[in-house]
């Protein structure tokens, strides 16, 4: 990798990155794993794993004009070839993808796998979610800190369903927050189902689900229940907000926090069967 993509600073400061055993990583029906990536988890992964991207990844990191978007995409796109070679006992550097219209990573080689997989990022994270067999989507959002400079419901409009607005409308004490879950949870949803923002995202309801227990929701289209789906919100942080949404019936969602130099193990989410 030329020093412009891979910064030679990077190489010098980060400290040798320590992956899990790939034996301790399987990936088992109605499972799902949550890699969160910090920021200086990445850096390690820019410099220890960049070798692994292919020709194209290369060309599009030199495309950005920032040292750290471009190593945040290196660091990014590297772990989730290695864990996707893991999970399908591949080398990293042998996978190919392709971009969906919506711009997401999309695997081609191997092909006719069933492993799903999505992505998204945030100012300093990235949340990584893998499953079998099913529809998967995930996002990650920083916490909004100047709230009375902004006006939630209008940023919400054509986007939030009307009892998505209506809640929103009525949250007084934190429209922040408020906001930032149904927005995670929306982006989410429609990213599992494929279309992102595309797809009439108004005619979509995302609301808390009490009966199975706290962080957990669920989604409705034009007033009919989504059924057999786990949708959860993610604890990923005091400022950072996450959701996930995988078609997936009573999910096992294990979240693996990563650190510069241990991996912690994987956990369940509270309320979620181990």
């Amino acid at each position: 990798m030329q020093h412009d993509v891979a910064t030679a600073r990077i190489a010098r400061n980060a400290a040798a990155l320590s992956l899990p055993d790939p034996s301790q990583l399987v990936l088992r029906d109605r499972a799902v794993h949550v890699w969160m990536l910090d920021e200086h988890v990445i850096g390690q992964a820019c410099s220890s794993l960049a070798y692994t991207l292919s020709q194209d990844e290369r060309q599009h990191a030199r495309a950005y004009r920032h040292e750290r978007d471009r190593n945040n995409f290196i660091g990014r796109r590297s772990m989730l070839r290695w864990l996707i070679g893991v999970y399908l006992c591949c080398k990293p550097e042998s996978l190919r993808f392709n971009v969906s219209t919506l711009g997401k990573p999309v695997l081609q080689r191997p092909c006719d796998t069933r492993l799903a997989f999505n992505v998204s990022h945030t100012d300093g994270i990235a949340l990584l979610a893998f499953a079998l067999n099913c529809r998967i989507g995930i996002d990650v959002e920083r916490r909004i800190n100047c709230i009375d400079c902004i006006d939630f419901v209008s940023v919400g409009r054509g986007i939030f369903s009307p009892a998505e607005e209506s809640v929103l409308a009525s949250a007084r004490t934190d429209p922040a927050a408020t906001f930032l879950s149904i927005w995670t949870r929306k982006e989410a949803l429609l990213k599992a189902l494929g279309g992102g923002l595309l797809i009439e995202p108004t005619s979509y309801t995302t609301e808390d689900a009490l009966a199975p227990g706290e962080g957990h929701w669920h989604a409705s289209k034009k007033g009919t229940r989504i059924s057999g789906w786990t949708c959860l919100d993610l604890s990923v942080g005091r400022e950072v907000q996450g959701a996930l949404a995988v078609s997936l019936d009573d999910a096992r969602v294990a979240l693996c926090r990563c650190s510069p130099s241990i991996w912690a193990n994987s956990y369940s989410f509270a309320g979620m069967p181990s």
